[in-house]
């Protein structure tokens, strides 16, 4: 057994990468990341030489020791990790604070899911709203908190069928944000201005 799984959960977390942000560097998939640092499948030889590569990393220590933190500072700067930002450009994501602490957080999240129109609303919800989701064993949580993930909609595990729970993944809601409440906060600070104005 090689410390390549605990190494690279630990990179992750030390450059603020998800499991997905992470698997699309290397063209992989995220369950491949999981089943890695879960210790469950070993990587190909190929897939450590481009991870040892990409982080600047001697490939010795990467399968036969923790690394730790010093180790990893000296890798590629967190600049060139592609993360879910390819839209902005180079300069916000280099002298933007918010963006390392975004990072940072979605780290820690397996599943971050807006409601569009293209997708079933859950209860409690509104279109724009955004769930931050962790996956979960159904087995170990209390089923009111269950969250079913099936075919790019999710809905509550009280409300799927005895057929539909093999195909799903189950998650825990950890945060969301809730697009709504900032356009009423946008349009209390307006009429604060509107108001203003007037004076």
């Amino acid at each position: 057994m090689s410390f390549f799984g605990t190494n690279i959960k630990k990179i992750r977390q030390v450059r603020g990468l998800s499991q997905k942000a992470f698997a699309d560097l290397f063209e992989l998939n995220r369950g491949v990341i999981s089943s890695y640092e879960e210790g469950r499948a070993e990587p190909k030889i190929e897939t450590l030489l481009k991870v040892a590569d990409y982080f600047n990393l001697d490939l010795h220590n990467l399968l036969t020791e923790t690394l730790q933190v010093n180790q990893l500072a000296s890798g590629s700067d967190i600049d060139h990790l592609m993360f879910a930002t390819d839209h902005l450009p180079n300069t916000v994501l280099h002298n933007d604070p918010d963006t390392a602490k975004l990072q940072k957080i979605l780290a820690n999240i397996d599943l971050v899911y807006e409601f569009s129109g293209s997708n079933s609303l859950l209860s409690n919800y509104q279109y724009g709203d955004i769930l931050f989701l962790n996956k979960t064993d159904k087995s170990k949580e209390p089923f009111s908190t269950l969250i079913a993930y099936i075919d790019g909609n999710l809905t509550y595990y009280s409300e799927i069928t005895e057929n539909e729970i093999p195909q799903a993944e189950f998650y825990k809601i950890v945060g969301y944000i809730s697009l709504a409440e900032k356009k009423n906060i946008l349009g209390e600070i307006l009429e604060r201005l509107e108001r203003l104005e007037r004076r």
